[in-house]
């Protein structure tokens, strides 16, 4: 297929194709290539069962599909990933056009418009350096009237029962009716509570965390290696199935914005641009070999490189 792309650098490899940007797969290592993300079952599998992909105009669901402002109802379009909802948005349903690709980094662009709602021009930039796998994702709004833009990343992180998660946060939105955010909570339930290194279990966890520091490790010493997740967004999303499904990915998705945040009066991490005003999301995630399986082997590098 002519829309796939390679990038390699240092024992990083990593696949990606033009349709919704989706990354097909990040491998670890020159002889034995370790996939750090759930690698895609082929070329032209199902956007939702690649390694990767970005999320825009929106992270998520916003309920009732639509929100009011000054008095206006909008309405979001229709989905067909999704019966109810505006389902992380459009760009990763969307085909992207190649801007610039060099050995380890690649350009890609996206314009999308709905009548009436928005219009964005789009650009994510996927690059490789050492050890990390980094993601940029900058959009402009071109319509006349205002919109609430939202960005996020949606990786698939391997793991094993041995994985261990880590993260600290303020605290957390429980899941209520069609996988919306109840009202938050400060007080963490046990299953939930990632602030010292644990396993994540089999069991459903599909909650956004606030006031995270940016930082988020998954450690696993049957693989021998750890992975963390560096990211300039305000919100956290921690997505995995339950029981069998459970392994062998769990999701760790650096949102602007919490669920739902279109129909809080504040739009919380959402950012309301007009003609010409853009907002940016970064991503990082550092691959670290465990020495003796105990203590990870630190390649560093700049943590948002400037693209």
């Amino acid at each position: 297929m002519n829309d796939i792309i390679e990038l390699s650098h240092s024992s990083l490899t990593l696949q990606l194709r033009l349709q919704g940007a989706a990354v097909l797969g990040l491998y670890d290592g020159q002889k034995s290539k370790r996939p750090l993300l759930r690698p895609a079952p082929g070329f032209d599998a199902p956007v939702g069962e690649c390694a990767l992909f970005p999320m825009l105009p929106l992270a998520n669901r916003v309920e009732g599909n639509s929100f009011t402002r000054q008095g206006h109802r909008y309405k979001l379009p229709d989905s067909v990933m999704d019966d109810r909802f505006f389902l992380h948005g459009d760009g990763w349903l969307k085909p992207w056009t190649l801007v610039e690709q060099q050995e380890s980094t690649v350009c890609l662009a996206l314009e999308s418009c709905v009548e009436g709602l928005y219009h964005y021009q789009a650009y994510l930039h996927y690059g490789l350096i050492e050890n990390i796998f980094y993601a940029t994702l900058q959009l402009t709004h071109l319509a006349e009237t205002p919109f609430p833009y939202g960005l996020g990343f949606h990786p698939f992180l391997m793991k094993t029962p041995a994985a261990e998660l880590q993260f600290e946060c303020g605290g957390y939105w429980p899941e209520r009716e069609f996988h919306l955010p109840g009202k938050w909570c400060s007080e963490l339930p046990d299953t939930l509570d990632f602030q010292l290194p644990k396993s994540p279990g089999d069991i459903w966890i599909n909650n956004a965390f606030s006031d995270w520091p940016g930082s988020v490790s998954l450690r696993d010493e049957i693989y021998g290696h750890s992975l963390t997740m560096h990211s300039d967004a305000d919100y956290l999303m921690v997505y995995q199935l339950a029981g069998k499904q459970a392994m062998p990915f769990i999701c760790l998705e650096p949102q602007t914005h919490p669920v739902n945040a279109h129909n809080h009066p504040q739009l919380p991490g959402l950012k309301l641009l007009r003609r010409g005003e853009s907002c940016t999301l970064n991503m990082q995630i550092v691959s670290e070999v465990l020495v003796n399986k105990l203590t990870p082997v630190l390649r560093t590098g700049p943590r948002f490189p400037t693209v």
